[in-house]
């Protein structure tokens, strides 16, 4: 086993053993890729007990699983200071997706803190000195999620300019505003993909309007993609937006509210549009913009098509990775 868990990562180890909670992270395939290690021991597990949340101490199958590891991978930052006073010498790596700064305090126990916007890198950094790293998500082909009550029907392309959006139906990501903006606006229809605990809600209002609609869960993002001219995130907190990056592989200029991940992501003007958080008008001129300017679509699409392809491919995401536990 290579001792040092970082150097080993860096310079292409041959074995390596790592910890992590069970996630999209955590599979087997993906870290081997990540991280070129030949021989690659995963020790996860599906859920962390509530004694290690609660009560600060580590069963003894847990503690045995992480005693093998050379580094252990973590996504939530309560478990950082139980973690390190079991294992002072680890090297423990947090995942930080959130804009929640509740827990700033721990993060002084992680080696090193891998963010997904720059404003949350620059305020750890501005507490711990070099602690956090700028690390934006990749677009990678998933295994279809399991289905949900709310299934979208067949959708057909229609002849009119559309605005898409897609994500979990939840109040913070603003679904509700966006209906009203595209409410006010001629010649266009707007749909929305996604599933979560506003359906119901939102299916209510979209009813109002012949020019909107709910497709619920979707088989195939494909399918949604090519049925949009521009795609809308209109969330009041969004840490990254990995539905933005996915619009933006397949040519599709985005307009979005000026939230920490999309402006990491939006040149405004050059392969996309940003507008203030809940600014309706600015919302709806924008939206008219590319509405009436098919010339600028395109070009806004192939640039930002252009900056997929530059900055978040698994292949740059799997160079940040390496190049930052080098520093390590």
């Amino acid at each position: 086993m290579i001792e040092s868990s970082t150097k080993a990562l860096a310079f292409n180890c041959e074995f390596m053993n790592i910890f992590l909670p069970d996630s999209i992270l955590s599979n087997k395939h993906f870290f081997k890729q990540l991280l070129d290690i030949k021989n690659l021991n995963i020790n996860k597990i599906n859920f962390l007990d509530k004694s290690f949340l609660k009560f600060g101490f580590l069963s003894k199958h847990i503690k045995k699983k992480i005693d093998k590891a050379d580094i252990v991978f973590v996504h939530n930052s309560k478990l950082l200071k139980v973690l390190r006073s079991y294992f002072p010498k680890k090297k423990i790596i947090l995942f930080f997706h959130t804009d929640k700064i509740k827990q700033f305090h721990d993060f002084k126990f992680a080696n090193k803190v891998l963010t997904v916007n720059k404003t949350m890198e620059n305020k750890i950094n501005s507490l711990y000195s070099n602690k956090a790293s700028y690390l934006p998500n990749a677009s990678y082909k998933l295994l279809e999620k399991k289905k949900s009550k709310h299934q979208s029907k067949n959708f057909n392309r229609r002849s009119r300019f559309v605005i898409g959006s897609m994500g979990r139906l939840v109040k913070k990501k603003g679904f509700d505003f966006l209906i009203k903006v595209c409410a006010e606006i001629d010649n266009l229809d707007l749909i929305i993909a996604g599933d979560g605990n506003e359906f119901n809600n939102l299916k209510r209002v979209s009813e109002h309007y012949n020019n909107i609609k709910l497709l619920g869960w979707i088989k195939s993002k494909e399918k949604f993609f090519k049925s949009i001219d521009v795609f809308c995130c209109s969330s009041k907190i969004e840490p990254f937006g990995l539905v933005i990056i996915e619009a933006m592989s397949r040519g599709i200029p985005v307009i979005s509210t000026k939230c920490n991940g999309p402006k990491d992501i939006i040149r405004n003007k050059k392969n996309g549009l940003l507008v203030e958080i809940n600014n309706k008008e600015e919302f709806k001129e924008a939206i008219i913009k590319l509405q009436n300017n098919s010339a600028l679509r395109k070009k806004m699409g192939l640039n930002a098509l252009n900056t997929f392809k530059k900055m978040y491919t698994f292949n740059k995401y799997k160079k940040n990775v390496n190049s930052i536990l080098k520093q390590l």
